[in-house]
């Protein structure tokens, strides 16, 4: 059965106000008073805020589509259009022809403008996109399976790069590799029922929760030696972020 998104998003609009104490209107207002432009720090502002990440991430692309709905009317059947009659032509009696006029003079040449050099167009800001470095084709491909988890493993890939800023990104067999000093420290699984985080680790850190790694079925993946499987964005604490330094130093 296929999932009707334009009825979540009118019911998640229509209970917004009451399950938040405000509206749409409204918190658009509020995320553009805190002067959020990138949509991670958008959907963690709002988990702050008391939204599941779902919900919190549809809000931030309702935002991104300046304020309107992303689904609207997709809901709503289109209304059959019933055919117009066409009108009748009504028939005007020819006039008596006019005699000829005499040609008029040409018009003279209009004068030619000199060509003015075009200002140089201003250098578009630098953005940085959440996931970058390898084929971008072949990780938007491999982030597709995630399904519903694909905003969590897009989250979790743009804060492994605010952890080792010269990670390198790329896309395997039914996974992600992250790689730093020539060498890959850690892996992304990916699948529509979780996301496990592999990291290659010499001594795993006190107090974090992970277990030994336990990757089944991927071809080629990297040594790792403890993973963590991850469901929800609390799950990306800055002390997993840390164990992730940790792998890309080798320490």
């Amino acid at each position: 059965m296929s999932i009707d998104y334009g009825e979540r998003e009118r019911q998640f609009l229509e209970t917004l106000k009451a399950d938040t104490g405000r509206t749409l209107d409204e918190w658009l207002s509020a995320i553009a008073a805190e002067g959020l432009t990138h949509r991670n720090d958008i959907i963690d502002w709002l988990r702050r805020q008391g939204f599941m990440f779902s919900k919190a991430s549809w809000l931030e692309r309702i935002h991104n589509n300046g304020g309107r709905p992303i689904y609207a009317g997709a809901a709503t059947p289109r209304t059959r259009m019933r055919p117009q009659p066409r009108p009748r032509l009504s028939v005007v009696p020819s006039t008596p022809s006019q005699p000829p006029q005499p040609p008029l003079a040409p018009a003279p040449p209009a004068p030619r403008l000199q060509p003015v050099a075009a200002p140089a167009a201003a250098a578009p800001p630098s953005i940085t996109p959440a996931v970058a470095d390898g084929d971008e084709a072949a990780i938007d491909a491999l982030l597709a399976r995630a399904k519903a988890y694909r905003p969590l493993a897009t989250y979790v890939i743009a804060e492994i790069r605010k952890a080792v800023p010269s990670v390198a990104v790329s896309a395997r067999d039914g996974f992600l590799a992250f790689r730093a000093r020539e060498a890959d420290f850690a892996l992304l699984a990916v699948s529509a029922k979780e996301l496990r985080l592999a990291l290659t680790l010499k001594d795993a850190p006190a107090g974090i929760g992970l277990e030994p790694a336990k990757l089944p079925g991927l071809r080629g993946a990297p040594a790792a030696t403890h993973m963590a499987v991850l469901t929800d964005a609390r799950q990306v604490t800055p002390a997993l972020m840390t164990a992730v330094a940790q792998a890309a130093s080798g320490t």
